[in-house]
């Protein structure tokens, strides 16, 4: 990888083959380097980490099933376009590094007319998820919505003026552009919170008396009922409380904010009270505490949340607590004093 990085632009990074590796596959090896280039902190760090964000959302895409017939006529576009270009063959010959570009800069308003008409929705769409699951939804235009456990996503007529959705309870969003509806913003209604935003990576939660917003990249702008808008910069998070009505910026780590889409939770002096809300959301469970003061414990470190029966069993071994599961309801019983 003995290569100049620090004069990439954007597109540089986009057509390096060793950085679409890094980004795709993030072998030790390659993440490794990648770290340690970063952190000379390069006058071209953000055009690095744009372009990181950008091949993540297009490695998330969901690959959708087109029937046979949509496929051949699109074929057949795409040969036909191609045909047209023989034409100028006496023009001066377009650098290889840039040629996947122009191509894709051909076919791709070719896909997007097939994918709108499989996509276009006639009658609400509805995608939900069940406790413990989680689940990458595409949208119209290409945005990917990953879906929370216990989690519901609606939108209706989606056309160039309209880019809504409805949300309860959490999900994380890559907004795209959209070859169709480069004019339309793309909004999220969260409870009484709208989150507006024209193209960007951004978390909302909804849950209970609460509306978080956690901006990853771009910038988006969230508004209450009745509230002055409130806009977000990358790392920075509103929360609106649905019982005093009040909306504001709070302190917040990535880390803890997105850990929810490797299935994990980032615990930073985090209460019981919160772990016990997450039990919940992820797994339906009803906590009951024998002791009280159980709750206000906090905990620091990582708690994997992909089985269920390991999450009980290190909650019982670090909180030195008994746990008795019937059905969907958990009791945590007090075996003594712990330092927490």
């Amino acid at each position: 990888m003995e290569r100049n990085y620090q004069l990439y632009t954007k597109d540089d990074f986009l057509e390096d083959a060793n950085f679409l590796a890094w980004v795709r596959d993030a072998k030790p090896a390659d993440n490794a380097f990648w770290e340690q280039w970063q952190q000379q902190s390069p006058p071209n760090l953000a055009a690095m980490q744009q372009a990181r964000e950008l091949l993540l959302c297009i490695y998330q895409l969901e690959r959708i099933p087109v029937p046979s017939a949509v496929k051949s006529a699109t074929w057949d576009n795409i040969q036909q376009a191609l045909q047209q270009q023989l034409v100028y063959n006496d023009m001066p010959r377009i650098n290889s590094r840039k040629r996947w570009w122009y191509a894709a800069a051909v076919i791709a308003p070719l896909l997007a007319v097939g994918t709108w008409f499989l996509l276009k929705p006639a009658k609400e769409q509805r995608f939900a998820t069940e406790y413990g699951k989680q689940l990458l939804v595409t949208l119209p235009d290409s945005t990917t919505v990953l879906l929370n456990s216990y989690s519901e996503l609606t939108y209706g007529e989606w056309n160039s003026d309209n880019r809504e959705v409805y949300l309860k309870g959490e999900a994380l969003f890559c907004v795209k552009p959209g070859y169709n509806y480069a004019a339309a913003p793309f909004t999220v209604h969260a409870g009484n919170l709208r989150v507006e935003v024209l193209g960007t990576i951004f978390n909302v939660k909804n849950r209970r008396n609460l509306t978080e917003v956690f901006l990853e990249s771009g910038k988006v702008r969230v508004t209450g009922k009745d509230k002055q808008p409130v806009i977000l910069a990358p790392n920075e998070m509103a929360r609106y409380n649905t019982e005093n009505l009040v909306l504001v910026k709070v302190p917040t780590d990535k880390n803890v904010a997105l850990a929810w889409r490797d299935q994990k939770m980032q615990l930073k002096q985090t209460t019981v009270k919160n772990i016990i809300e997450t039990l919940h959301d992820m797994y339906g469970f009803t906590v009951v505490l024998q002791d009280s003061s159980i709750a206000d414990r906090t905990i620091d470190g990582t708690l994997s949340l992909k089985n269920v029966n390991n999450v009980l069993f290190e909650l019982s071994t670090i909180l030195n607590v008994t746990i008795r599961r019937n059905n969907d309801t958990l009791v945590f019983m007090n075996n003594g004093q712990v330092g927490y």
